[in-house]
Parts: structure tokens; sequence; C-alpha cells
């Protein structure tokens, strides 16, 4: 099914129109004259997202490139152009290496023997000029250096390649992309000459292909009598966990896959045309951030049947929901959307890993563009909490924002708090360390309406204790970790467990009391302290213990707390505010008087993990709403002070 909408997908969006062609980042231009002479210093750097390079429209094969020696035409790496080893100090066994080198070799030939049919047939002279240079540079380019950076004391620095640059500067390369220009021009742009050779060289490969394959039933388009190929290609990429140069969905390459004495894709047989389009299908989903995001090791990718908007939206709200939009989008989720459409047409959605030359399956979804929306909806909903210091921290975003070059791919901290990397982030100490369950079951819950597993709750709370210890009351900014504990809590609520509201609200629920009640000790503390208090305060040193087991710590602090209350009755700056914090405190200590009078409050002796959910999200809401009283405060001074 996965690979039937995915070959309706690319016919439908023309992706089949010209195979032979297809974007590729190309960082470096060799500038030649017409003898095949180096034009300047070195060679000119195209700009590009993290130093990939510019994206040109590059002439691809339809070559398996996996089995090693293919190359590209006119644009490949240090390899294929120059017969050099990307990493030569890599350590291999002496048959690796020899393996290798003879791959490496075969790959380098490949390159310019394609160069010289193309300049037999079509006798281009930009074509003569680049055969030149290559006779004279004998695979030694001056441009070209291994080594440490220059002018380098570091002992334990690892060599690299380097390139000189035509304004005389030394730059590191990466897994870089090559390609020539002669007397001004891109080989590979000319569409007199090179475009119309390589679209026929291209149609050959494709025609033997096809000519040397068996004929069956294609499983996918359920034709018969058609060619069926052995090797689906073009390998799949942008997949985290795959190599570089693309993995499959579809393959058999050992005897165990196989049967019925059949070899590799046979044992699942689907036509070479059908292969072509959800192969190209899927790579055109994946280079599109309209369609797809990736997050740690999972890459989501998302279409709709007809409708091209429907999954722009979607991509966006994920990768970058801006808090207005998102207010405005669960106040009226079907503005401007005709929705009639939307019922009819079909929302699809796969979720993909990678396993170095697969790529792995790891959620298929298909709805309706309508009922994706009213999920979306509710995951906003669902997330929807109060904020602390919001305006503080929109000005922040705001001003990074504006020095981020717009191009680039933001930072987790550059993002808004509900992207769903942010969210996902909540639940580790380094992105880094992100399981792709995790992105994986909140995109689920975003688009299914499921419940997110109640086991993440347990790395949430975990990282919220380590930093309140480490970072203190700014730990409390990170509003992806509270909405997602309140969206966890709600969807996985239990008989009798309060439903979590946006801001405080009154339960009976002891554990979102209790944190409520650390919230106003810890506020009454650092009044008492003028705000200026040196170390760890009550919510730093006992939050892991109050939200495990209430009853253990609360007497104590309620003990502490009238020496707090004490001192800020005798202070000059808040004297009387004790009394706002005294009735703040009995509010809540008087859902846990017993019966009997005149006796102490009691504290529930042990917390589960969900109530230690709850207590976490009254203590944040008890402390926002704090934040929200004093912010209003504050504004309310301004407004008197512009009336006088």
């Amino acid at each position: 099914m996965l690979l039937k909408h995915l070959y309706d997908f690319a016919h439908s969006r023309k992706i089949l129109d010209d195979l032979a062609f297809a974007p590729k980042a190309i960082r470096w231009i060799i500038p030649l004259d017409g003898q095949g002479r180096l034009v300047g210093a070195g060679l000119i750097e195209t700009p590009g997202e993290r130093n990939r390079g510019k994206e040109f429209l590059a002439p691809r094969t339809s070559l398996d490139k996996g089995v090693g020696g293919i190359a590209e035409f006119l644009a490949d790496g240090i390899t294929a152009v120059f017969c050099l080893d990307a990493d030569p100090e890599r350590r291999l066994t002496e048959k690796q290496r020899k393996d290798r080198d003879v791959n490496n070799s075969k790959k380098h030939e490949h390159f310019w023997t394609q160069i010289r049919q193309a300049f037999e047939e079509t006798h281009l002279p930009a074509l003569r000029a680049v055969l030149t240079f290559h006779e004279q540079t004998k695979n030694q380019p001056p441009f070209l250096r291994y080594g440490k950076e220059a002018g380098s004391a570091t002992p334990s620095e690892k060599p690299k390649w380097w390139v000189k640059t035509a304004e005389g500067a030394e730059k590191r390369m990466g897994p870089d992309q090559f390609t020539f220009q002669v007397g001004g021009e891109i080989v590979l742009s000319d569409e007199a000459v090179i475009r119309p050779y390589w679209r026929k060289v291209y149609a050959a490969e494709v025609k033997d292909q096809e000519a040397k394959a068996s004929l069956g039933f294609c499983l996918v388009t359920g034709k018969e009598n058609v060619s069926v190929a052995t090797i689906h290609l073009p390998k799949i990429k942008s997949v985290p966990g795959t190599q570089s140069f693309g993995a499959a969905i579809v393959s058999f390459d050992k005897p165990a896959f196989s049967s019925y004495g059949f070899e590799q894709s046979l044992n699942a047989p689907v036509s070479t045309d059908a292969v072509s389009a959800y192969c190209n299908g899927l790579n055109a989903l994946l280079s599109r951030e309209e369609h797809s995001l990736t997050i740690g090791q999972t890459v989501l990718c998302f279409w709709a049947r007809e409708s091209q908007t429907a999954t722009s939206f979607v991509a966006r709200m994920l990768r970058k929901p801006d808090p207005l939009a998102v207010a405005d989008f669960i106040r009226a989720p079907w503005a401007g959307v005709d929705r009639s459409a939307a019922r009819l047409d079909q929302f699809y959605s796969v979720t993909f890993s990678g396993n170095a030359g697969r790529v792995v399956v790891r959620h298929w979804m298909q709805t309706t563009v309508e009922e994706a929306r009213e999920n979306f909806a509710q995951w906003f909903r669902d997330l929807e909490i109060a904020q602390i210091g919001a305006a503080q921290q929109a000005e922040k975003r705001k001003r990074k924002s504006k020095a981020v070059d717009s191009s680039l791919a933001q930072s987790k901290e550059e993002m808004p708090p509900l992207a769903l990397f942010r969210l996902a982030c909540s639940t580790v100490r380094d992105a880094k360390d992100l399981q792709s369950e995790v992105p994986a079951q909140l995109y689920r819950a975003a688009l299914e309406r499921t419940a997110p597993s109640i086991r993440l709750l347990k790395p949430i709370l975990n990282r919220l204790e380590a930093d309140l210890q480490k970072y203190g009351s700014k730990t409390l900014f990170n509003l992806s970790r509270f909405a997602l504990l309140k969206l966890i809590l709600n969807r996985n609520r239990k008989e009798g467990d309060p439903m979590i509201q946006p801001e405080v609200f009154e339960t009976d629920d002891p554990a979102y009391n209790c944190g409520r009640l650390l919230a106003v000790l810890a506020e009454t503390q650092a009044k008492a302290h003028e705000y200026k208090l040196e170390g760890a305060g009550v919510a730093e040193r006992y939050f892991g213990t109050a939200s495990v087991s209430p009853s253990s710590v609360f007497p104590l602090l309620l003990r502490l707390n009238r020496h707090h209350l004490n001192k800020i009755r005798k202070s000059d700056r808040f004297g009387g505010h004790e009394r706002f914090l005294e009735d703040a405190i009995q509010d809540i200590l008087i859902k846990f008087r017993p019966e009997i009078s005149n006796q102490p409050p009691r504290f529930p002796r042990l917390l589960d993990l969900q109530a230690q959910g709850r207590f976490a999200i009254g203590f944040y809401q008890q402390k926002a709403e704090r934040d929200a009283r004093k912010a209003q405060a504050a504004k309310d001074k301004e407004k008197k002070a512009d009336e006088q």
C-alpha cells in the first residue's frame, strides 16, 4: 500500500518528467579557461547551507552506485574527480585497503570515461578544456592539500583535506562535490548540448536495464507481463542511520530472504516503472521541507492526495509553530480551509529510520485531511499551558531569529517551545541521546490523537529534578517540558484523576496541591531573602523527595516557613506581604486537613509516576500564576505612570 501511494504521488506531482537530472549541492567549482588552465588562485566556493554548497540541477546516473566503481557525470567528489581517498588514514585491514583502492580507481576511471565519451559525441569545446585540465594535473591538483590546519600546533589534530579558494584562503573540506566552469559558464548547466546529451544517455541506461529484466506481474500496479526490477533504484537518501549513497526499502540480498529460487527483488516483483516512481517520489518527499521533518534518528514524511497546502501547513506547525499562529489555529482550525474538500482528500504519513543499507518503516498512517487537521488542533489544545516569562521569552526568540540567517536550520533553543523537536528533546539531556521511538510517538499523538507512552514521564521528571538543582528557577522557562507533561497526563488519565487545565485550577488531587504548596513555600523563602538567596532553596533541595514522598518533607518545610513569614513581617520592603502568602498557604492546606479538628495536615505517603507528574504541573502552574500577577502589576503601574 505504501509503495502504491508513493507511485501515485510521483505521477500526480510530475516528478518523473525529467529523471536524468536531480538537485545536487555542489560546493566547489573548478574555473578553467578555454585551454583547460586553472583561472585564478584556486576554486570558487558556492554559497549554501552548512557548507554544502549551492544546489544545481545536475546529471544523475541510473546505475547502482552501491556496487562500487560508479561515478556521476561532471559532478562528483574528491575520489571520482582526482582519484584521492577522502580519508587516507582510515584504519583498514590490508584486504580492505586494497579493495578500497581498487574501487577508488574504478570510480575515477568511470568519471573521466563518461566525459571522454561525451566529448567524442558532442565535440563540445568546454569538454575538451576539462579533459585537458585532467591531463595536465595528473590527479595532483595544486589547490588541494592533505594535512593539519596551517599553523596548527595541536599534536592530536586529525589531518583533513584542505581546498585553496580563489581568494587564496584555505578551507577545510567535508563530503564536498566538485564540478567545472569553462569560460565563466558551468558546464553541466549547458542547455544546448550537455543536457540533451545526458537525457539520451540516461534513457539508454534505463532501456538497457529493462531489456535485461525478467517479465512478470507487478505487485504495485497490478500489471502483467512488465519488466520486473531486480534491484530497486535509485536508492533512498536522507534517512538517518543509512549509508551516504542511500538505502533500500525493498531488498533481498541474502539467501535466507529468498524463496523458490528467485533472486533479489524478484521475490517481491515490482515493475521497473513502479520502482522508479516510488523511489523518486520518496526521495522528492525527503528532500522537501513541506513534506518531511527529521528529528534525531527518525524522519517523518507526509503528503495529501490532492491538496499541497495541507502538508505545508503540517510541516510548518510541526517545525516552527509560532505562538500566535497556534492560538489562531486553536480558536478557528478551519479558517480559510474548504472543509468539504478536506473531508474527501486523503492524508498519508510514514515514519522512517535507518539500519545501514535498509530503510525501516516504523509507522504508516492513512486518514482524511479533515481528521488529520482536527487531531492536529486537539494536539495543540492538549499542549496549551500557561507560560512563565512569556514576554521575555518571546523577545529573546525574536532577537535570536534576527541574528540567524533564515536559510539556516535553527537550533533547538531557537525553535518555538511547541515545535516537535523541542518537545521530544525535553525527555533527554542532549539531543544526541534522542531515541527514534520518541518523536515517532509524539508525531502519532499529533496526527492520530494517540496517547504517548506513560513511560515518557520518567525521563521528563528526572530531567526536571536535575535541571532544578543545576539551574534553579530558570528551569521553569522550559515550556516544552510542562506542555508535554500535561498532554501525556491527560491522554493517559485514569478514573478519578483530574483533567489538567492550562492554568491553576481547583481540585482535591493531593499530588497537584502538593506541587502548588511547594511553589508557595519557595516563593515565601525567596521573598524572605529579598530575592537574593544564595545557594539552593527549598524547591531545588526538596523537589525530588517532595514529589515522591510528600509526608516526609512538608511538615519540615512548614515549620521552616514560619521563620520565613516572620522575617517578611519585619521587612521594611515587604512588610505586610506575609498575609497574602499565609492566605495562599492556608487555601492549599485546607485540602489536607483531616476531618478531626486541631490535627495537622495529612500529606500522601507515596506518589506514583502519574501523581509525580501532576505534582510537577501543580508546582509549575502555581509559579506561572505568580509570574502572571507580577507582570500584570508592572503593566498597571506603567499605565498609571503614563496617565499621570
